[in-house]
């Protein structure tokens, strides 16, 4: 009888990728509203500023991300396990007609995407005293 021998590296759980986004830890969004416009911030961490893709169709924002890495060596190899890396994401969000979509402007420091969507110059709303004679 052939004893095959214990290999802890086969044994070890794999992260599940469990999001329908397929990044793991998953793209989170804070949306807020102000008096000017709107800011997301989105934490993507592990992604860089050249991986996203914004895009404004309809008005609709489609913000996307892709991920790869690939690991070449010039040494001979005996692969025993190899799992590629490749994450998607994309998340859309439906804007108002009162915001400025030719004007939207994105950043990106530290792991977090940071968009401004500006609202029309009409929306936005100004207090005004009116005198009563």
């Amino acid at each position: 009888m052939k004893t095959i021998a214990y290999n802890p590296f086969f044994a070890t759980r794999w992260p599940k990728w469990s999001n329908d986004n397929d990044l793991n830890p998953p793209v989170s969004v804070n949306v807020v509203e102000k008096e000017n416009g709107f800011y997301l911030d989105l934490i993507s961490p592990g992604l860089d500023k050249s991986d996203f893709k914004m895009e404004l169709n309809n008005n609709t924002l489609t913000i996307s991300a892709e991920k790869k890495k690939e690991t070449t060596s010039t040494q001979p190899e005996k692969v025993l396990r190899k799992e590629f890396e490749y994450h998607t994401f994309s998340r859309s969000f439906y804007l108002p007609q009162s915001v400025e979509g030719d004007a939207i402007e994105a950043t990106y420091e530290q792991g977090i995407l940071k968009i401004f969507i500006p609202k029309k110059a009409t929306a936005v709303s100004t207090v005004k005293q009116i005198e009563i004679s």
